[in-house]
C-alpha cells in the first residue's frame, strides 16, 4: 500500500497538498520508502481507523453529453446537501440555485475544506490514549518547508474597493467582514447582499421573498438614468427621489420610465393654460409648465408645489448645472424665489457666476474687499440689487486700473503715483 494510501488520502497529490510527504511519512515510521511490510502497530490502527471513515463519493457528475441541436430542454437544478458520511453531493431540486455549469465546482470546493477540517482534527493529538488506539495521529516531527505567501501590499478593505468601486463604503465593510469569516469572496457577496443595510443604500432593490432585482451596477445605471430623464424637463431629480424608488420597486424600467414621462408631458402641456388658471384663482399661484408636469408626476407634490418648493429645486438645479453638486442650500434658494427669481434667471446667473465670478473673487481679496458669494452675484445682475452691484463694479474698476498701472502709471520724486484712479 502506497504512504498516501495509509494516510487516508485518495491520491499523493491529495496528500501533498495537505502538508504531507513520502519523507516525512518514511521519517515519522523509520522505514525505508521501498518497506511496506514493517509497518508497526501505531500505522495499521491509524489505517484502518481512515478506512473505516472513507465513504464513496458517490457525487454526480454533471452530463456533458452533447445534445442534438433541434432538441430544448429545460436545465436541470440543483442544490447541495449532505450525504452519507458527511461529504456533499448534488441532490436535483426544480428551485435550486446551481446548474450543471456550477453545480461539481461547489460540490469539490466544499468538500476539499470538508476534508482539510477532518484531517486537521485527525493530526491536533486531541484523543484520549497515547498508542493510537483512538485512531489520532500524532506527526513524531514537525519539520515543514514553509514558503512566505507574497502580498500585493494592499488591505483587504483597499483591495475591495478596486473590485467593487461603485459600493458604498458602508457595504465595502460588509463585504470585508464577510470575506474574513469565510475567506471565500463568493460567500461575502452573498453575504453583503442578504444584509439589511443593502435596502439602505439601495431602497427597492430587494423583492418581497428577499432576492435582488438586479445587480448594485444595474441599480446606480437605473436611477442615474431616471435622474437623467427628469433633468431634461427641467425637474430637479432630488424632489423626485422617493417616486424614482418606488418606480424601482414596481420593476419599472429606465425606458419605460422615459415613456411614461414624454407621453404625460404631451398630455400636461394640451391643459396647461386651463390649470395655470385653475391656481391662479384658486392659490395665487403662477405656475410655469415645468410645476405643473412635476405635481403629474408625483402626487406628493401638490403640498410642494403649494409652498413654492418646485420653483425652488429648480433654482437649485440650475446652481447645480452651473457650479456642481450642492452648490447652493435649500435656504439660498427659498430666499431667491421669495425675491422673485425665476428659473430662467437663475440659469443666467449662475452660469454668469461660474465664468466671471473667480476673477471678480480674486480681485476683491487682492483689493481688500469682502468676497462676493455666487448668490449675491445673482442678486445683482438678476435681481438688481444696488448695493452688491456697486461693490462689483468697483473691483472691475480696480481690475481694470491695475491692469493698466504697468502701461501707463509712473511715480513721481514725492512718492505720487500717477496714471490711476482710487475708486
Amino acid at each position: 500500500m502506497e504512504w498516501w494510501q495509509q494516510l487516508g488520502f485518495s491520491s499523493e497529490a491529495e496528500a501533498i497538498a495537505r502538508g504531507e510527504s513520502e519523507e516525512v511519512f518514511n521519517r515519522t515510521r523509520n522505514i525505508t520508502p521501498d518497506t511496506t511490510s514493517d509497518i508497526d502497530n501505531e500505522t495499521e490502527l491509524i489505517r484502518k481507523y481512515i478506512a473505516s471513515r472513507t465513504v464513496t463519493d458517490n457525487t454526480e457528475k454533471p452530463d456533458n453529453t452533447e445534445k442534438p441541436d433541434n432538441t430544448t430542454e429545460t436545465p436541470s437544478k440543483y442544490i447541495i446537501v449532505q450525504g452519507p458520511g458527511g461529504r456533499y453531493i448534488a441532490q436535483e431540486d426544480a428551485a435550486g440555485t446551481y446548474t450543471d455549469a456550477n453545480v461539481q465546482a461547489e460540490i469539490d470546493r466544499l468538500n476539499t475544506q470538508r476534508d482539510a477540517t477532518l484531517l486537521a482534527n485527525k493530526t491536533s493529538g486531541g484523543g484520549s490514549g497515547s498508542d493510537g488506539g483512538g485512531g489520532v495521529y500524532t506527526p513524531r516531527t514537525s519539520t515543514v518547508d514553509y514558503t512566505p505567501v507574497k502580498t500585493t501590499g494592499l488591505s483587504t478593505k483597499e483591495e475591495a474597493k478596486l473590485r467593487f468601486p461603485y459600493l458604498d463604503e458602508r457595504l465595502i465593510d460588509v463585504y470585508v467582514q464577510g470575506f474574513i469569516d469565510t475567506g471565500d469572496s463568493q460567500l461575502a457577496l452573498l453575504q453583503m447582499r442578504s444584509d439589511p443595510l443593502m435596502e439602505t443604500v439601495y431602497p427597492g432593490i430587494r423583492k418581497t421573498d428577499g432576492t435582488l432585482r438586479m445587480t448594485e451596477q444595474e441599480y446606480i445605471v437605473a436611477k442615474e438614468f431616471m435622474e437623467l430623464e427628469l433633468r431634461n424637463y427641467n425637474l430637479n431629480p432630488q424632489v423626485f427621489n422617493d417616486d424614482i424608488v418606488e418606480a424601482i420597486s414596481g420593476d419599472v424600467s429606465p425606458q419605460e420610465f422615459s415613456e411614461r414621462l414624454q407621453t404625460g408631458y404631451q398630455n400636461i402641456v394640451q391643459n396647461i393654460p386651463q390649470v395655470q388658471e385653475v391656481y391662479m384663482r384658486e392659490f395665487n399661484l403662477d405656475l410655469n409648465e415645468e410645476s405643473i408636469f412635476g405635481m403629474f408626476i408625483s402626487p406628493r407634490l401638490s403640498t410642494a408645489v403649494l409652498e413654492n418648493q418646485i420653483r425652488q429645486s429648480q433654482i437649485i438645479a440650475e446652481a447645480e448645472v452651473a457650479l456642481g453638486s450642492s452648490a447652493l442650500t435649500v435656504a439660498a434658494a427659498r430666499g431667491l424665489q421669495q425675491q422673485g427669481l425665476s428659473q430662467a434667471q437663475a440659469r443666467r446667473g449662475f452660469q454668469g457666476a461660474s465664468t466671471i465670478l473667480p476673477g471678480l473673487s480674486g480681485g476683491a481679496e487682492r483689493f481688500g474687499r469682502g468676497p462676493i458669494s455666487e448668490t449675491e452675484y445673482v442678486q445683482a445682475t438678476e435681481l438688481g440689487d444696488q448695493g452688491i452691484g456697486q461693490n462689483i463694479r468697483r473691483i472691475e474698476s480696480q481690475i481694470t486700473s491695475a491692469s493698466s498701472a504697468q502701461a501707463g502709471a509712473k511715480q513721481l520724486r514725492t512718492g505720487e503715483v500717477v496714471g490711476l484712479e482710487e475708486v
